[in-house]
């Protein structure tokens, strides 16, 4: 797999609840994170389409899971799951996300890993800790990415990276940290290739 392959990326529907999504086979892997991690552009410079998640200045865009095909055949797909964490949202609303990212994630059989997207400014929020030490629980693979390293310096980055790997050295559970910019598109091919070999 290159990165060609997720030229060819196309959505194939958006799914409020997780009993309606396409049938559970092949591979996916789940992207997520606080509604103003820079989910959508992460995905659009994964696949070099920025029409292919609809971004906004307004978080908490995202109100279903949305499923992108990368893989011709079906048998390997994007989730992108609702943001969580986003005040400005009914706390009836955010109730029902975390409802349905809860029956995705702890019933979905063909799940091989997930992507947690933070801030590289803000990381580590409590609800992100709460997934990742989920994760571990499951033992489901981690990608912990830390966007927007175009609004820090390069030692900044650097350091932020480090203190990552200092926090997240208790996990037992396969995960990598990589900085990313979707903006600038640095660590984007690092992302790709660990997402080739988690799946």
């Amino acid at each position: 797999m290159d990165n060609t392959y997720f030229n060819n990326a196309k959505f194939a529907g958006s799914y409020p609840e997780s009993k309606d999504l396409p049938s559970d086979e092949g591979s996916e892997i789940a992207f997520c994170g606080r509604s103003n991690c820079g989910k959508s552009s992460v995905l659009n410079a994964l696949t070099n389409n920025k029409k292919l998640a609809k971004t906004s200045k307004t978080p908490g865009r995202t109100q279903a899971i949305n499923v992108f095909e990368i893989s011709a055949d079906s048998q390997f797909k994007i989730i992108d799951l609702p943001g969580y964490g986003y005040a400005k949202v009914s706390k009836k609303m955010r109730s029902l996300w975390g409802k349905e990212i809860d029956a995705y994630l702890t019933t979905r059989e063909c799940l091989k890993a997930i992507c947690i997207i933070m801030d590289i400014r803000h990381p580590f929020k409590e609800d992100d800790l709460n997934l990742i030490d989920w994760c571990e629980s499951k033992d489901l693979p981690m990608i912990l990415l830390l966007n927007k390293s175009d609004k820090l310096s390069n030692n900044k980055v650097s350091q932020a990276v480090l203190n990552a790997q200092k926090d997240m050295h208790r996990l037992t559970t396969k995960h990598y940290i990589i900085a990313t910019s979707a903006t600038e598109k640095t660590g984007i091919s690092s992302l790709l290739r660990q997402i080739q070999e988690l799946n």
